[in-house]
Parts: C-alpha cells; structure tokens; sequence
C-alpha cells in the first residue's frame, strides 16, 4: 500500500526512558510514507515525559514528517482520544509508547487488500508469535468472553494496535468517552455500531515486563466497563459514511 499518509498516536505516561529510541524508529519508518506524522500525547506523567516529548518533537520535526508533542487529562482513553483528534493522515495508528508490536502490525496492515477499514494489531491472532505468561493468556480468553457476552463482539482481542481509516475515526470520535485502559475495545464496539467489522492482524509479541495482572479485580473492571459502553451505545446507531453524504 504506497502513498498512505500515516498518522501514530503515542500516548505518554512516566515514559522518559524509552521515548527517544520509539520516536528514532517512527521517524526511520514513516520516511518511506511522505506526509505522515508522530504525535506524542503526554497524559499525566510525574516524570520529564512532558519536557522529552517537547524536546523530540522540536528535533524531529520536517516538513516531509511532523512530529508533534501534545498533552491531555491522565488516562489512555483520553490520550488517545486527543490523538485521534489531532491527527491529519490517512490512516491512524493507536499504539503504546514502547512499541511492543515493533512494525509487525504495521506491516500486516499494509499487506492487507482490501485495505481493512479498521483493523486490530491481534496477540490472539492464530498466526501471532507472542510470548507472555500463562495467567495473561488466561486473563486474555475469561476477556474474550466477556466482550462477547455483553457486547456481542467477536474479536479475539480488542486491547492491541488499533489501525483506523480517518473517515471511520471521524465518524466514531463523538461518541467515544472512555478515559482508560478499555478505549480500544470502545473504539471497535463504536465501529461497530457504524456497520465496520474489525480485521484482527497477526503480530509478533514478547512481554517485557513481569504480569501486574489480577484476575479479580481487572475481570471486575472490565465487566463493569463493559456492561457500562453496553449502556451507552447499545441502542446508538451512527450512520455509515455514505448516508451521511447524502
């Protein structure tokens, strides 16, 4: 897929440590997709996230790729959220600080015809290489479950790289409202209601950090956070993009 303008929302939070090698790789990446951009979303940090992102956006930034540092409300709901907002390129590219795909899902994404309207950068993909604790993957099905109970989504996982068209973006953002971790999952249930299907993606994946995961209370969470987007847009239809230029 040539000439696809991309824009990678990266939200930020205590992230100073790692923010220079991701951006490095951003840019060394996005020089084979002219007009694309970076945006840093600092969200709350109590480090010099903040300052870093100023500080790479300003070293980065050309004409041929933006790099662009913002900031907003702590909480990765509303990071991304903002991102989305500002975002100018063909297609966005939800992603996490530390790129813990790489460009796996990325490269998936461009290989995909028809380009996918919304796509999802998938751990539960058949063809996924991951490796991560039993108690996440466990975590990761009683999830699966509860998606499926309460909102009727058959995606395997909604919580990876989220990849979105900006038309269909622009189309689901008003109705977003999640300020944590279950943003992703509200974004394709959104689409969803828009008529738009998610294509999950297989990527390669290495956890890097001990599992924080407890099975009480983030199943609880996550049930609750469900049962409440069920309530919200359960009965919202957003009308596709054709009705709407009509």
């Amino acid at each position: 897929m040539t000439g696809v303008r991309l824009s990678y929302v990266v939200p930020v939070h205590n992230q100073e440590a790692v923010l220079p090698d991701t951006v490095s790789r951003l840019v060394a990446r996005l020089r084979e997709h002219p007009g694309s951009e970076v945006l840093l979303v600092e969200n709350g940090s109590t480090d010099g996230s903040l300052a870093v992102c100023v500080a790479l956006a300003s070293a980065a930034d050309t004409p041929g790729l933006r790099v662009r540092a913002a900031n907003s409300p702590r909480g990765l709901g509303h990071a991304l959220r903002r991102g989305m907002e500002m975002a100018g390129g063909d297609v966005i590219v939800l992603t996490a600080a530390d790129l813990p795909f790489g460009f796996s899902d990325l490269d998936a994404y461009l290989a995909t015809r028809p380009a996918a309207v919304l796509a999802i950068g998938s751990k539960a993909h058949p063809q996924s290489h991951v490796t991560t604790s039993r108690l996440r993957h466990v975590m990761s099905g009683m999830f699966r479950v509860l998606r499926l109970l309460i909102l009727g989504l058959h995606v395997r996982d909604s919580q990876g790289t989220i990849i979105i068209q900006s038309s269909l973006a622009r189309r689901i953002l008003p109705y977003l409202r999640c300020g944590g971790f279950l943003i992703t999952t509200e974004i394709v249930y959104a689409a969803q209601r828009a008529g738009e299907a998610a294509v999950e993606l297989p990527i390669t994946y290495t956890a890097g950090r001990t599992s924080t995961v407890s099975p009480l209370r983030d199943s609880a969470r996550m049930a609750f956070g469900l049962l409440s987007l069920r309530r919200r847009l359960h009965h919202v239809t957003i009308a596709p993009l054709e009705a709407r230029a009509s």
